[in-house]
């Protein structure tokens, strides 16, 4: 089937959000619109196509297909984008081989709003059976995400965080903001290294300064201290010939 192009926007929104907020997993591989393989109940090979999916317990890498005989493991959320075309389809028969393939939850979600009477579903499988969920947004406990309809857009919340998580575009936004940010940071680091050596060269100076004027304060000091040195032995010296003197003429009267 072709895609819209909100379609096809809806999808890299969601898959751009899901692998966003499971990075940090290397056991969560998330995937969509590539051929899921399965055995049938004629034990023949049939494929499905999800628009999104996500797997626990895989390694995650590229992949070209998923196997479920090989990889071992069955995708544990299937998140499908529908529309009148596909509407029987995503609720019969997609709805039929996720439930025997074992994916434990199964969501719809209608953006033209011409598909489903409420624009987000979702099923629980129960006992081999999926049984749906009730409310306006649903709670994915296999993802531990909530999911959200805003402006025909299918959002996804982290309820312990109570944030949205980005789309493309926010997440462009986003690292634009920090990487401003961080140029800001950086200037202003910059700015305050030139203005602390800056600081630092004129205490430098001034202490500097304050060093000449203590030496030659010092030295002036010093050369006082012997002129007066020098005075009061000259001043010793006259009182002592002045004496000599006195004497001298004590012993010729």
């Amino acid at each position: 089937m072709s895609e819209t192009d909100l379609h096809r926007k809806l999808m890299i929104a969601l898959l751009h959000a899901l692998e966003e907020f499971f990075r940090e997993q290397p056991a969560v591989y998330v995937s969509g619109n590539i051929f899921t393989y399965y055995l049938d109940e004629a034990n023949e090979v049939q494929s499905v196509s999800p628009d999104i999916f996500v797997v626990f317990g895989v390694a995650k890498k590229d992949r070209r297909v998923y196997k479920l005989e090989e990889e071992g493991v069955a995708p544990q959320v299937v998140i499908e984008l529908t529309s009148a075309s596909t509407r029987v389809e995503d609720l019969v028969a997609k709805h039929y081989i996720y439930a025997r393939m074992g994916v434990q939850e199964y969501f719809l979600f209608d953006p033209h709003s011409d598909a489903l009477h409420t624009t987000l579903r979702g099923f629980r499988l129960e006992g081999g059976e999926y049984t749906p969920m009730h409310g306006t947004s649903l709670v994915s406990k296999v993802l531990g995400l909530e999911l959200c309809v805003e402006d025909r857009l299918l959002r996804l919340y982290d309820p312990k965080t109570g944030e949205r998580l980005r789309n493309p575009e926010e997440t462009e936004i986003e690292l634009r903001l920090e990487k401003a940010a961080r140029r800001i940071a950086e200037d202003n680091a910059e700015d305050e290294l030139w203005a602390r050596q800056a600081a630092e060269a004129k205490a430098a100076e001034e202490l500097a300064a304050r060093q000449a004027a203590e030496t030659k304060a010092a030295q002036e000091l010093a050369t006082r201290q012997a002129a007066e040195a020098k005075a009061a032995m000259a001043e010793a010296e006259i009182i002592r010939l002045r004496e000599e003197l006195a004497k001298l003429k004590g012993m010729n009267s």
